[in-house]
């Protein structure tokens, strides 16, 4: 009789620890349909600049997949970039769903080079001060989790008493995210982004993130973003797909 007791009492804890874990949600992953466009019907985008909208559906079964993030975490945007000599557009979606997305059981970006794909290497944004974007806010965060969408533009802006150049960053509505650490973006190590090619040319060790030929006459800054979910009441790590928002040329031709 007290070895049946024992046995009871030990499927009576396990059936309420199980309903406990489901009831916070714990068990539950996290999976909407969603993804960043660079296309927008309102917005004329300038030569020196990249859009990117992002819109969530309203159905109900979204909705309550957004209710379950914690408030203040997400959905979160990521921006991430790299340079080269020819404005055709580097490839690495497949490459960041293999590594990072994995089928909406996803991991975070933990290093300034992201990953790379036929020798072209994909950095994470910083800011002027060597800011470290990383989860569960990266570069920006929704301001009501249930409200996610948006549209921004990153712009290219001139340091003061410089040629060199950051990106400047600005959501429609301006109040939909909360821009974590700073809304002006710089390279992976918080220097501004070089314009005279032969500062690249002649010191190629410092620009890693510039992938040149040997006899380049451009540089173009390709930009890509991604929005996370990382923290609430599921088990998973969530990512939308990879999407490229587009080249801004940093050179100026002079005459």
């Amino acid at each position: 009789m007290k070895r049946r007791t024992t046995i009871l009492s030990t499927a009576s804890v396990f059936f309420i620890a199980l309903t406990l874990f489901s009831s916070c949600g714990i068990g539950i992953p996290f999976n909407i349909e969603s993804s960043i466009t660079n296309k927008s019907d309102d917005i004329i985008v300038p030569e020196d600049a990249v859009l990117a909208n992002y819109n969530v559906p309203s159905d109900n079964s979204t909705i309550e997949n957004l209710e379950l993030i914690k408030d203040g975490t997400g959905p979160s945007l990521m921006l991430f970039y790299t340079v080269t000599d020819l404005p055709e557009t580097p490839e690495f979606s497949s490459a960041f769903d293999t590594k990072y997305r994995r089928s909406y059981n996803g991991i975070n970006i933990s290093s300034d080079d992201v990953l790379t794909v036929n020798e072209i290497t994909l950095y994470r944004f910083s800011d002027n001060q060597g800011s470290i974007f990383k989860a569960p806010y990266y570069i920006a965060t929704a301001n009501s989790p249930t409200s996610p969408n948006f549209t921004l533009i990153l712009k290219k802006t001139t340091v003061p008493e410089s040629e060199a150049v950051y990106m400047n960053l600005v959501f429609d509505p301006t109040d939909s995210y909360a821009i974590y650490l700073s809304s002006q973006l710089y390279r992976y190590n918080a220097q501004p982004f070089e314009t005279e090619l032969r500062n690249v040319t002649n010191n190629r060790g410092s620009f890693p993130d510039y992938h040149l030929g040997d006899e380049p006459s451009d540089m173009y800054l390709h930009i890509y973003g991604a929005v996370n979910v990382s923290e609430g009441n599921f088990y998973n790590t969530y990512w939308t797909e990879l999407a490229y928002l587009g080249h801004i040329k940093l050179n100026v031709d002079k005459t």
